[in-house]
């Protein structure tokens, strides 16, 4: 499943993780995978701790970070792809 700007996104709940410093270190307990994020992908994650349309987390990360918004809507859409592919956040 590939997400929109209107697909809804959290963490799933198999995944376990914590921060180290400014990074995330987390997992996912179904298939043994170990991951750690740059503080950028951490400071994403934070922010799908609960229920948040992929539209709504990067208004918020462009105005955080001041970035594109075009360019930076389609590297998250393909992070969080990735996310989604590799079974550490689900669509809701």
């Amino acid at each position: 499943m590939n997400l929109d700007m209107d697909s809804k996104v959290i963490h799933d709940e198999a995944v376990i993780f914590t921060d180290i410093e400014d990074k995330i270190v987390m997992l996912n307990v179904e298939n043994g995978a170990y991951y750690d994020f740059d503080s950028i992908a951490s400071h994403i994650w934070r922010k799908l701790e609960k229920p948040i349309s992929v539209a709504q987390l990067c208004a918020d990360l462009c105005e955080e970070f001041e970035v594109d918004a075009d360019s930076f809507r389609a590297d998250s859409l393909a992070f969080l792809d990735d996310l989604m592919a590799r079974n550490l956040i689900i669509a809701c």
